[in-house]
């Protein structure tokens, strides 16, 4: 095949495919119309004194016409749109009606030069051959920014050479990180420099080598540990990366990242922010990297601290091979290409993950969770404000990106201005997303997104349209639910529902308009369950959540008192979050506050039986914990877990207390044998590995 290649200047990268495009017998004419700026300069690039045979200088396609006879007969690759020869190429071929194709990186997304996208990519409908994205985050930009049809698209890279046989790096004591690169506001020396300042004074072993210099150097005066390699060419930075173990590229902005394949190559486990384009081809999240949001100093912090338990893996990046991308090309060209589809991803949307928010916020992170240690592509946006639930950091280190966003008044409605500007580009990625609860800015501005990109989103309420929540706020509530609510759940792809009975309060509050419904129960972290080990049982009533009034405390207050049995050593320990209500007080009764993680599990296994005095309950997630432990229940009927039978008792006072006198009063043995299926079965029913998956169709 003839090709003449359009391009800016030479580079590395470059070179490595057209090099391989040239030994696979292909005839490659090269045209380069700029040079070196500013930016490169501080990199220690230099301009080459000759260019190899083909590839020559030109500034206009008619230069070109005259230096290469048979410029006619080639197929025309274009690397971008925003200089004019770009755009005389693609005019010329495609009123002559000749073969042309676009390279392009992901494009910043600048308003102004919108129009122009657009316009190119109609170009490129009418008459191109294909239009090659630089890393997934370029395909989607090119169909979602440019208006390219998804049968021209086709996912390419920039090549590295050596991808096929990556270096090992030498053995050394300590660990340390790299950043190669432009000390530049968009390649965000400002974050590295915070993040490393509260990462190194807790991990003394651990260096922090610069290599590149710029305006923002001072940002790394006075840093502990920091090596100034300053400016070094290209030819040099596999030397000053050799003994390093972990490469960052925190950019603010990337169309491709380079460096990040640089540091792949000297087989170094990998960093980088969700806007490098190469972060998505190159780095396996949780194995042998980190994708971090960006600017997201806290995270960049953590991928630091976890980064040392990962490995190199050279898998990523054996798909930038030279001779594997310019078979890729060559066979796009020829029309036996695929038709390009997008890689599944999940994006989860939540006011909050917080602590202290009870079930939602544990029933989001685990379900994050689980998707990502099954491999799937996860991303979880909520707000800041609060501690985060224990388990996102979990969520971090399985390889699932998390954007937290600080709040903007007017607080009442979880409002945040970062998140209105950001969440379009997330959801625009997504192949799916999922929305918690309702009555929030973060639920509307989601769901009002993804029908504008034509993205499907599944809605779980989590108990939000039970009528007695409802009640609760009931004026508030109701002027969202007729401006905002109503149409988001109505317009939803399916509705999650955690049990039969939530199903029916969707069905009565949306009516014959109301989507399909999927009954899925929220899962358990059985792992974590397990790797508490067993304790006796203590004569102890247990009960685990947020003091709200809606959980029924007044009525277990009143309840205990009536039983009698703190007079015959029975206790009552209340723990979780104070929430609007009072804790129980009086004999027997012990507050420990809030239990989280391993202190949970513990308790759940030392209690005799878990009670859930809840006026209202989509699912009570504490329940299935408890049964998945092998610890009994009582539970109100403001829940939906009817196969406790017995002890699953009206809501009110009387009730409660005679199923805590009636279950004290039982041996061992009867309450094995009473409560023995429900403990096989809650191992059936609530193991994450299936419930993630089918919360991930659809």
């Amino acid at each position: 095949m003839k090709l003449v290649y359009w391009t800016v200047f030479p580079n590395t990268h470059q070179r490595a495919l057209i090099d391989a495009l040239r030994a696979a017998g292909h005839d490659v004419e090269v045209c380069y119309f700029g040079h070196y700026d500013a930016y490169r300069a501080r990199l220690g690039w230099v301009e080459p004194a000759a260019l190899p045979p083909q590839e020559r200088r030109v500034r206009t396609l008619r230069a070109a016409r005259r230096a290469i006879p048979d410029y006619d007969a080639r197929t025309v690759l274009v690397g971008g749109y925003s200089h004019p020869v770009f755009w005389a190429n693609a005019l010329r071929c495609a009123l002559r009606r000749r073969p042309w194709a676009l390279i392009a990186e992901k494009s910043q997304g600048r308003a102004r030069s919108w129009p122009l996208r657009r316009l190119f990519g109609a170009l490129v409908n009418r008459s191109a051959l294909a239009a090659f994205g630089l890393g997934p985050e370029a395909v989607d930009d090119l169909a979602r920014g440019w208006g390219v049809r998804r049968s021209k698209l086709a996912e390419l890279a920039y090549a590295t050479p050596g991808a096929e046989a990556p270096a090992a790096p030498r053995p050394h004591a300590g660990f340390r990180f790299v950043f190669a690169g432009a000390l530049t506001h968009r390649k965000a020396t400002d974050v590295l420099a915070r993040a490393w300042a509260g990462y190194a004074p807790a991990h003394p072993e651990a260096t922090l080598r610069i290599v590149g210099d710029g305006p923002l150097a001072a940002c790394l005066e006075g840093l502990p540990r920091v090596e100034r390699w300053g400016v070094c060419p290209p030819e040099r930075i596999a030397e000053a990366l050799a003994d390093c173990d972990c490469g960052i590229l925190p950019s603010r902005f990337d169309g491709w990242g380079m460096a990040l394949a640089e540091y792949a190559r000297a087989g170094l486990t990998l960093i980088a922010t969700q806007t490098c384009g190469a972060a998505e081809p190159l780095i396996r999240p949780g194995r042998n990297g980190f994708i971090v949001p960006p600017g997201d100093v806290k995270a960049l912090t953590q991928a630091m601290a976890d980064a040392p338990a990962l490995r190199p893996d050279p898998a990523p990046l054996a798909a930038t091979a030279p001779a594997r991308l310019a078979a890729a090309l060559v066979r796009r060209l020829e029309g036996f290409g695929e038709v390009w589809t997008p890689p599944r991803h999940l994006l989860h949307v939540v006011a909050g993950c917080w602590a202290d928010g009870g079930g939602v916020s544990e029933s989001v992170a685990q379900t994050v969770l689980a998707q990502a240690r099954q491999g799937l592509r996860v991303t979880l946006a909520f707000l800041g404000g609060q501690a985060e639930h224990p388990i996102v950091r979990a969520c971090r280190r399985a390889g699932a990106t998390v954007w937290v966003f600080p709040r903007s008044r007017p607080h009442a409605l979880y409002f945040s201005w970062p998140l209105l500007k950001t969440l379009p580009r997330l959801v625009r990625r997504a192949s799916a997303v999922r929305i918690y609860s309702c009555w929030t800015f973060p639920v509307w501005w989601a769901a009002a997104l993804a029908r504008f990109h034509g993205v499907p989103y599944a809605l779980a309420p989590h108990g939000c349209l039970d009528p007695v929540r409802r009640a609760y706020g009931r004026l508030r509530k109701g002027l969202a639910w007729a401006l905002f609510d109503r149409h988001v759940l109505r317009n939803a792809a399916w509705l999650h529902a955690t049990a039969e009975t939530e199903a029916k309060w969707l069905r009565a509050a949306l009516g014959r308009r109301c989507p399909p419904i999927r009954v899925i129960p929220n899962g358990v972290d059985g792992a974590l369950l397990d790797s508490v080990p067993e304790v006796p049982r203590e004569k102890t009533f247990l009960y685990l959540g947020r003091l709200h009034p809606l959980k029924g405390l007044d009525l277990l207050t009143e309840a205990w008192a009536q039983s009698g049995l703190a007079r015959e050593g029975w206790r009552l320990v209340v723990a979780g979050p104070a929430d609007g209500a009072e804790a129980p007080r009086g004999p027997g009764v012990e507050t420990p506050g809030p239990l989280l993680g391993a202190d949970k599990a513990r308790a759940l296994k030392a209690a005799a039986c878990l009670v859930l005095p809840t006026r209202s309950e989509n699912f009570g997630i504490v329940v299935a914990e408890a049964l998945w432990c092998h610890t009994p229940v009582i539970c109100t009927q403001g829940a939906p877990w009817q196969e406790l039978g017995e002890f699953w008792v009206a809501v009110s006072a009387e009730a409660i207390a005679d199923a805590l006198r009636r279950f004290a009063t039982m041996d061992e043995a009867g309450r094995e044998a009473r409560f023995a299926p429900l403990f096989e079965d809650a191992r059936r029913r609530f193991a994450w590995t299936a419930l993630a998956r089918a919360l991930a169709e659809g």
